[in-house]
């Protein structure tokens, strides 16, 4: 059974554990002095990058962007506006229908997927004005922005407001770690928690230890219930060194109370098992589903606008972005003609990216931004009966990298060893001591 994400905390545990925390913090006093991050993997952010080079890539490549666009382009003086919606919805269904690796993608309902109003005005200033400081910022003929000259230019008050959280972290989180970690400093003078969320993606996500180590060093003061949701989503992340950030940052947090809901995190099941999903309530005797396995994918960012986001066909839309055609340059020098999307309307959300080299860019730059999101796909015929055949002779994985990322949490939160199961460690909180402090 896939046992569904709670992120709440448990009582009975949290009641025991108000008793048993003096006992852990001192045991904990030698301990290295708060926020330093200790290490449960010394892989490197190129080693890193690396493998997320080898992740699936999905979505339009060059070509396939030129098909669909051609069309549009031809026909987008004729466009009519109010057709915005239904526009974006039969691009969509069409590829779906060319591209069944598509169907897994992880879609937005369209009820989910625009902005109200009022969100897109306050993401539409920030976002136009990051992208002309990014421009300002890079030195002539050049696209990297400096981190000096860019830090100078976000040092106005509006860059403290959570509106500005969506269009920096949007922008900035594909630049140079150099950027990033300015990211990350002004991600930390915003309060509330979109910021909170934003740190504690990048602690989890960032590939650079730097980074995620000022990101976790920026939550301790914030309130555990804006960031720990997303730490503990990581635990059930099918790429495993999702996981691995998270302990490292919950270990800096020091914050013992997140300990209960840690020891149910050791009830989850492995995310890269696969597992046959519940029929949606209300269904009633639905069809029997084969297994399907959670995978994390890779979309192109520049060749897929028009499948995340609903065309413009207005220059008074909100969020207003120019699509790069396959064979001009990019970023394009016209900012005035061709296609359009608003990204208010969004129908895929990456939880991060990474630039990665691309083999065939034409006039692209060599190296360009994928976007990394789970997709849900059905298993092959091969693939389910080779995992049952696992299953039936009981050589499935005992642990897994998540779970042990989850009690190389608890063992340096606590100062002790309980064990390796759920089980375990319930009990061992309700003694409220340590059988053994870990080494």
């Amino acid at each position: 059974m896939n046992r569904p994400f709670r992120p709440v905390g448990v009582a009975a545990l949290a009641a025991v554990l108000a008793v048993a925390a003096p006992e852990a913090a001192a045991q904990d006093r030698s301990a290295p002095a708060p926020n330093a991050l200790e290490r449960r993997s010394r892989v490197t952010d190129e080693e890193l990058r690396k493998q997320l080079l080898l992740v699936p890539e999905v979505g339009l490549d060059q070509p396939g962007a030129s098909a669909l666009y051609a069309p549009l382009v031809k026909g987008s003086a004729r466009a009519d506006p109010a057709l915005d919606y239904g526009r974006a919805a039969y691009t969509r269904m069409a590829l779906q229908i060319r591209r069944p690796d598509l169907l897994a993608l992880p879609w937005v309902g369209a009820a989910d997927a625009a902005l109200g109003r009022d969100r897109a005005e306050e993401l539409h200033a920030p976002s136009a004005k990051l992208r002309a400081a990014l421009r300002a910022s890079a030195p002539r003929g050049d696209v990297v922005p400096d981190p000096a000259k860019l830090r100078e230019r976000l040092a106005d008050k509006e860059w403290t407001a959570p509106a500005a959280v969506p269009a920096l972290t949007q922008a900035l989180q594909a630049e140079g770690a150099p950027v990033r970690l300015l990211l990350v400093e002004r991600l930390a003078g915003i309060t509330g928690p979109e910021a909170s969320q934003a740190l504690a993606q990048r602690a989890v996500f960032d590939l650079a230890p730097e980074v995620r180590e000022r990101a976790a060093r920026a939550l301790a003061d914030r309130p555990a219930g804006e960031y720990a949701p997303e730490l503990y989503r990581a635990f059930r992340y099918p790429w495993a060194p999702a996981a691995d950030h998270a302990a490292e940052a919950l270990v800096a947090l020091r914050k013992a109370d997140l300990v209960p809901e840690l020891v149910e995190r050791l009830r989850d099941p492995d995310p890269n098992r696969p597992y046959k999903p519940e029929p949606p309530a209300g269904a009633g005797r639905a069809k029997a589903t084969g297994y399907v396995r959670r995978e994390l994918v890779r979309v192109n960012h520049l060749c897929n606008c028009m499948v995340c986001h609903a065309p413009s066909q207005s220059k008074d839309d909100l969020v207003r972005g120019r699509v790069p055609q396959p064979g001009e340059d990019a970023p394009p020098r016209d900012y005035q003609t061709g296609l359009f999307v608003r990204a208010d309307v969004t129908f895929l959300r990456p939880d991060f990216a990474v630039v990665q080299p691309v083999e065939r860019p034409g006039k692209w730059a060599g190296n360009q931004r994928y976007d990394y999101l789970v997709r849900t796909r059905p298993l092959a015929a091969q693939e389910s009966a080779a995992f049952q055949r696992q299953e039936r002779e009981d050589q499935l994985p005992r642990t897994w990298p998540q779970r042990e990322a989850v009690l190389f949490a608890l063992r340096h939160l606590t100062g002790w060893d309980h064990g390796a199961t759920y089980e375990q460690w319930a009990a061992g909180l309700r003694k409220g001591r340590a059988p053994q402090p870990p080494r």
